[in-house]
């Protein structure tokens, strides 16, 4: 019998423990390593990033091998539902992608790197299965740190330090926030579980609205809780630590954070809107999720008109992109989640290319009067490499939902469940704002095929950029050209992670 407890408690963990096995193994190895003249930092450097990246191949083909089984472990602080296992996927499949689109980076001197990645990875992974005020904010607290370091990696740049800093300040603040509505929350309930809380605010939506004391404190509790996951997820009005850490981080670093994030983040804000708050967080918090979506569509629209580097430029792009989640959030039915999981699937698949697309153009030898950190840099693109010219197109035309490319189903899709839902003012202002989003990415076409230039700055095409990043582009790009010869699959995967949300 404690044996068969004992497998259980283990077993939805199994992935989680090989990878932290595998970090075990990276950190003797670069400890012993690391201390002999004859082996400098490349060769070290490669050999810890082969076994991160081995690492989670087998891990993926571990958790394919495994079969679900749903029921909350752990003393109810984790639990392993369809969301979670299936949330799993996502997390190794774009884990592996990142791995493969960005090569060794010059600048990163330290081993650890990788190991921080991997306890990034496992962090995500045990959010998806949070399950308790406690779990969620010692998970979300371990990720921030991991954050925090990878932010400011590059010790020689000081834009990285100061982003890094600026990330910390700010997620300090968040993380109290966080806090304070945990707090509050226990204090006016005495219960700490999700599934506890959806039978407390099932009652109390029907029988103790009296209380106005408990109702104002349980509303402010949602409130700052709310607040602080819209923070990481980086919604607006609390997007600002976005373009600043997104421009001062190491470019994988950027794409890490522009990518994998999300998924746990967004799960989480899922878990408590739906299976936490129940009818109550509708009836008093809807407003705010309004706010924020239109918010979100504004400023990220007008903040990417305005920008000159890419990293700031495809910042302020995810922010329009998060006011979509919002909008499907905000529907209220959890039979359209579906549609948010697609778009969600899409999102990854095109921001992916789009960093794997800097990740192949940072490999062009600039002149000195010139840095591919700007978009004018994109102006010599047409003239020295035509077919990367043609799948960025084919990237920002995604981007901005002309179909037929993926990006425009995703956008249907959401729109299709706010319809259902008769959110008319905000489809109207989210496709104002997305007509008027299509002029900064036409933009940055105008500037690879009709921009004038000096042919004297002509950059030189190197070579160096590794095969696999090249594959793992093109296979974006195919997805993301032909993403409805997939769609039955993509259309399944997303609706077991909704089933979490119909029992």
């Amino acid at each position: 019998m404690i044996l068969s407890i004992f497998y259980l408690n283990i077993y939805p963990l199994i992935i989680e423990f090989f990878l932290f096995l595998i970090i075990c193994y990276c950190l003797l190895f670069g400890s012993i390593y690391s201390s002999f003249s004859s082996l400098q930092f490349p060769i070290l450097i490669n050999s810890i990033r082969f076994f991160s990246l081995q690492g989670l191949i087998f891990s993926f083909i571990l958790l394919t091998a495994t079969s679900p089984i749903f029921f909350t472990y752990w003393n109810n602080l984790l639990i392993n539902d369809s969301l979670a296992f299936y949330g799993k996927f996502l997390i190794l499949f774009f884990g592996i992608i990142w791995f493969l689109i960005f090569p060794i980076s010059k600048l990163i001197l330290n081993f650890e790197f990788w190991i921080l990645i991997l306890l990034s990875i496992i962090a995500l992974s045990l959010l998806l299965q949070a399950f308790d005020l406690l779990s969620i904010y010692l998970l979300i607290e371990f990720l921030s740190l991991t954050f925090y370091i990878l932010t400011s990696i590059n010790r020689n740049s000081e834009f990285s330090t100061e982003s890094g800093l600026k990330y910390f300040i700010l997620g300090a603040f968040t993380s109290s926030l966080l806090l304070f509505g945990f707090t509050l929350l226990y204090n006016f309930t005495g219960l700490t579980n999700l599934r506890d809380f959806l039978i407390f605010f099932t009652d109390y939506s029907s029988t103790l609205y009296q209380f106005t004391n408990l109702d104002f404190g349980l509303f402010l509790s949602i409130f700052c809780i709310l607040t602080a996951l819209l923070f990481k997820l980086g919604a607006a009005p609390f997007h600002f630590w976005i373009p600043d850490v997104y421009e001062g981080a190491l470019n994988l670093v950027t794409g890490f954070f522009a990518i994998l994030p999300k998924i746990a983040i967004l799960t989480l804000i899922l878990r408590f809107v739906f299976l936490t708050f129940g009818d109550y967080l509708f009836s008093e918090i809807y407003l705010f999720l309004l706010i924020c979506t239109f918010l979100s569509s504004l400023i990220g629209t007008v903040g990417a008109l305005l920008q000159t580097k890419w990293k700031r430029f495809i910042a302020f792009s995810s922010i329009t992109h998060i006011s979509f989640f919002l909008l499907s959030l905000c529907s209220t039915n959890p039979d359209h989640l579906i549609y948010l999981f697609i778009y969600l699937f899409i999102y990854l698949l095109m921001s992916s290319a789009f960093f794997a697309f800097f990740s192949i153009f940072t490999k062009f030898k600039f002149p000195i009067s010139f840095t591919p950190r700007f978009l004018n840099s994109l102006i010599f693109l047409n003239f020295t490499n035509q077919p990367l010219a043609i799948l960025f197109t084919i990237i920002l035309f995604s981007f901005a939902g002309i179909p037929p490319l993926a990006g425009f189903f995703a956008k249907f899709f959401i729109f299709y469940s706010a319809i259902s839902s008769s959110l008319f003012f905000l489809i109207f202002s989210l496709l104002l704002l997305n007509c008027i989003s299509c002029f900064y990415y036409i933009s940055l076409i105008k500037k690879n095929y009709f921009h004038t230039i000096n042919f004297s700055y002509l950059p030189i095409i190197n070579s160096s950029a590794k095969i696999e990043t090249l594959i793992v582009f093109n296979i974006l790009i195919f997805l993301i050209l032909f993403f409805i010869l997939e769609f039955d699959s993509i259309f399944l995967f997303s609706n077991l992670l909704r089933s979490t949300f119909l029992n």
